[in-house]
C-alpha cells in the first residue's frame, strides 16, 4: 500500500479510499479489488492474472478517479490504479490502455512512449491540455462527461479483447414461406456440431420464431424484447450466455405471442 499510495497527500489518499469503498472496493498489491479477493480476481487468483485487460489509471485528483472507476465498472473491468509514474516495466508497458489524469500529466513525461494513452480532463475552455497531451505522447484527448460513452466502449474493447473476426452469414428469403428460416437453422445447426462456436439471430419480429423452429420456445434465457429498451453496452460473452442454448448454439430469437 505504500508503494502505490505512499506520495498522496493525506486527503488525497483518504478520498481515493473512500472513493473505493464506496463501490465495495479496494486495493491490494497496486490492483483494484472486490470483496477482499487478493489480485481483484475470485478465488485468490495472482495479481499478474488479473492486471491482463485491465486499465491503467495514473491520477491524484480524487473526483477524477471516482469517475474513472465508474466508467471501468460500467464497462466490466478491473482497474490498475497509480498516484504517478510506475517504475519502468510495471503496469505501463503492461496494461492495454493508460488513462492518464490532466492533473498527473506532469508525472508521466519521463514515461516510456507507448499506445493506448488517453490524457482525461474536465476543463474543456483550457487548451494547454493539448499540449500537456503531445508531451506525454498521448493518443487522445478525453474531456468528461461528454466522452464518457467512447471511453466505456474503449476500456470494454481493450478488457474483453479481440477474438477472431466471425463469418456472418445472412439468410433473405424472396417471401414469406421461401424457406429462409428452414434453411438459417440448418447452417447453425450444421455449423455448431461441425464444433464452431455458432450463433443464430432472429432479424424477422413478425416471424414465427427461430426458437419455435428448434424446439425450444420454452428454454430459459433472453429473447430480443429483453433489450430492445436497455440502453449501453453488453459484452459479447454476456450476450451469449443470457441466450438459450439449443443443439450445441446460441440463438437470439422473438418472442411469439399466442
Amino acid at each position: 500500500m505504500a508503494g502505490l499510495l505512499g506520495r498522496f497527500s493525506a486527503d488525497a489518499e483518504h478520498g481515493i479510499h473512500r472513493s473505493l469503498r464506496d463501490r465495495g472496493m479496494e486495493i491490494m498489491g497496486g490492483v483494484i479489488s472486490r470483496g477482499g479477493a487478493q489480485g481483484g480476481s475470485p478465488g485468490g487468483a495472482a495479481p499478474s492474472q488479473a492486471r491482463r485487460g485491465g486499465p491503467l489509471i495514473v491520477t491524484e485528483d480524487v473526483e477524477l478517479l471516482d469517475d474513472l472507476l465508474r466508467l471501468c465498472a460500467a464497462a466490466g473491468a478491473r482497474p490498475e490504479v497509480h498516484h504517478g509514474g510506475p517504475e519502468r516495466g510495471e503496469g505501463w508497458d503492461a496494461a492495454p490502455l493508460v488513462l492518464v489524469g490532466d492533473d498527473a500529466a506532469h508525472r508521466v513525461r519521463g514515461a516510456k512512449r507507448r499506445h493506448g494513452v488517453v490524457l482525461v480532463g474536465r476543463d474543456q475552455d483550457d487548451s494547454g491540455v493539448w499540449r500537456r497531451a503531445v508531451e506525454i505522447g498521448a493518443d487522445h484527448v478525453l474531456v468528461l462527461p461528454d466522452g464518457e460513452q467512447w471511453l466505456v466502449d474503449r476500456i470494454a474493447d481493450v478488457t474483453e479483447g479481440v477474438g477472431r473476426p466471425a463469418l456472418t452469414v445472412g439468410v433473405i428469403g424472396g417471401r414469406g414461406g421461401a424457406g429462409a428460416s428452414t434453411l438459417s437453422c440448418a447452417l447453425a445447426v450444421t455449423a455448431a456440431r461441425a464444433g464452431r462456436r455458432t450463433m443464430l439471430v432472429d432479424a424477422d419480429p413478425l416471424g414465427g420464431g427461430l426458437d419455435v423452429l428448434l424446439g425450444g420456445e420454452t428454454a430459459e434465457g433472453l429473447r430480443w424484447p429483453a433489450f430492445a429498451a436497455s440502453q449501453g453496452r453488453v459484452s459479447g460473452e454476456a450476450l451469449e450466455e443470457s441466450l438459450p442454448e439449443l443443439h450445441a448454439l446460441r440463438v437470439l430469437s422473438w418472442v411469439v405471442h399466442a
